[in-house]
């Protein structure tokens, strides 16, 4: 097991999922370099980059990947959301 991540999901949902290791460090990493290059995003604009950003290295995966990736780094404090904005801006919480 552990050649997988277990993502915590958000407290709300409550999801637990199991992924590949390398291929979710792969999501995570571009999520936050991606944060960090452009600062807060709305979701359609962070998605698109990150799925710009990994085009070659998945398949049909990605948007799963993407979306456990974001629930378990939000709900780990990594990143924020923020829901008092419409859209939602998400951010690094470090």
């Amino acid at each position: 097991m552990e050649d997988s991540v277990t993502t915590l999901g958000h407290y709300l949902i409550r999801q637990v999922e199991s992924l590949d290791k390398a291929e979710y460090e792969i999501v995570r990493n571009s999520i936050v370099k991606i944060l960090l290059a452009y600062g807060a995003l709305i979701p359609d604009q962070l998605s698109s980059l990150v799925k710009n950003h990994l085009r070659h290295k998945f398949h049909d995966s990605l948007q799963r990947y993407y979306e456990a990736v974001l629930r378990n780094l939000e709900a780990r404090g990594e990143i924020r959301v923020d829901r008092n904005t419409n859209p939602h801006l998400i951010e690094l919480a470090m």
